[in-house]
């Protein structure tokens, strides 16, 4: 029920998910009334296959997190995070309140053992190879110590190890420069715990202009500095559409050369398209959320489905508890030794 536009999105999303997914079960939480339209003349194949658990309660945009967990029990999003909970459904994917979702996660699905914060991690376009990459943490934590970095660090390469099946993926730190004495004491000391790390190879720092280039394969930051990152970026692309827009719209020159340019125009287009990227995960906790941008479109809400269904497969939550605990484990060895 939540985003921008709801069931006109959610519904078609799903719907061809499980056209595509065979052996996938989908249980749609939400007003009734709302969601029967689109399940009406579904073929047999599919429409056995969902489920709906009722409310008419959801959370608006406009709420606070608190607001929400505190009188928002019965609301679509609180149900669907219990379902998760409950062991009933393996994940929940939202379009909704982000604050408000992550708030719900942390009440009711708990922290790994181990993982001192939780982190949202999101899909970031590499657009000269094509491929993309992680960046967290996105705008759960402020405030963040190296172990939390480190927990971040840890997290993501565990994420990017199950999606791609790389060994030991490239691990880098956001700062203002790649230098060993620039940042903040917590980045260094983040930097000093990473380094000797067997699960990644620590790729040392990187700076803001170098975010899309493809030099890393997770991007690690505390939430204040992820989420300008990532907003920032999508503005910039927005400004550029727009900009672009209003140049076909100009004189005879810039409408030919708007015709000229629609190949490249398209390409650029397709690189930097947000629905590819969609579907923020919550690491960090004893259950699979995976949050969709709120403006998303049905081909971006279907990709977060399938960001869900992977880290399902391969039981993110379950390997991510296991390697935290290696690293508190070799961090208690060091204490004493």
């Amino acid at each position: 029920m939540g985003g921008d536009f709801g069931p006109p999105v959610t519904l078609p999303a799903s719907i061809q998910f499980l056209r595509e997914n065979p052996d996938v079960t989908m249980l749609l939480v939400g007003d009734s009334v709302l969601v029967e339209p689109y399940l009406r003349g579904l073929e047999d194949s599919v429409r056995r296959r969902v489920q709906m658990t009722h409310t008419s309660v959801h959370i608006s945009n406009e709420s606070s997190p608190a607001e929400a967990l505190r009188n928002a029990k019965d609301s679509s999003m609180y149900l669907a995070v219990d379902l998760v909970k409950q062991g009933e459904v393996d994940a929940c994917v939202s379009g909704g309140n982000t604050g408000a979702l992550l708030m719900i996660g942390r009440h009711l699905l708990k922290k790994i053992p181990g993982v001192t914060k939780p982190a949202i991690v999101a899909n970031i376009p590499y657009p000269e190879s094509g491929e993309s990459g992680l960046l967290l943490d996105v705008g759960a934590n402020i405030n963040c110590n190296a172990r939390n970095l480190q927990e971040f660090a840890i997290m993501g390469a565990v994420l990017w190890r199950v999606l791609r099946r790389v060994e030991r993926p490239r691990v880098a730190l956001l700062n203002i420069g790649v230098e060993d004495h620039k940042g903040s004491d917590e980045v260094r000391e983040a930097a000093r715990l990473l380094e000797d790390s067997p699960m990644l190879e620590f790729a040392g720092y990187i700076e803001g202009n170098e975010l899309f280039s493809g030099k890393a394969d997770v991007i690690v930051c505390d939430g204040f500095a992820g989420n300008l990152a990532i907003k920032t970026s999508e503005g910039v692309v927005t400004l550029m559409k727009r900009v672009a827009r209003q140049a076909s719209l100009g004189s005879l020159f810039f409408r030919l050369l708007g015709i000229l340019l629609k190949p490249f125009l398209k390409s650029l287009n397709d690189k930097f398209d947000p629905a590819q990227y969609n579907g923020a995960s919550v690491l960090g906790l004893q259950g699979i959320i995976v949050k969709s941008h709120g403006n998303a479109t049905v081909k971006g809400f279907e990709r977060a489905i399938n960001q869900a269904m992977h880290e399902v497969r391969f039981n993110v939550p379950r390997v991510i508890q296991e390697h935290v605990a290696t690293i508190h484990v070799e961090s208690a060895d060091l204490a004493t030794s």
